[in-house]
C-alpha cells in the first residue's frame, strides 16, 4: 500500500475585485514553478490520502495532466499529496 506525505507549496493567486481567489501557479519548495492551465473543480473536501483537516480541494490541469491541490482552511497553507515510495 502506498503512503503519502503533505508537501507544502507556494501558490500564485489571482484575486478579483470581489475577493474570489483563483490559483494560477504552484511553486515547489525547490523553486520549480508550474503554471495551472485550468481549474476544473473546486469544493470543500478532505485530502484523499493524508486526511483529517478541513480543506478546499482544487482539481486542476497542469501541462495537460489532472492534479489535486489543497488549501488547509485552518492554517491557510497550500499543499499537495506526494506518494512515498519504498
Amino acid at each position: 500500500m502506498l503512503s503519502y506525505e503533505k508537501v507544502y507549496v507556494a501558490m500564485l493567486l489571482y484575486i478579483n475585485d470581489e475577493g474570489i481567489m483563483k490559483p494560477v501557479a504552484v511553486e515547489w519548495p525547490d523553486g520549480t514553478r508550474f503554471d495551472i492551465d485550468k481549474v476544473i473543480d473546486e469544493r470543500n473536501a478532505p485530502p484523499e490520502h493524508t486526511g483529517g483537516v478541513l480543506t478546499r480541494k482544487y482539481k486542476v490541469i497542469i501541462k495537460g495532466k489532472e492534479k489535486i491541490i489543497y488549501l488547509d482552511k485552518q492554517t491557510n497553507r497550500w499543499f499537495v499529496e506526494k506518494p512515498l515510495y519504498d
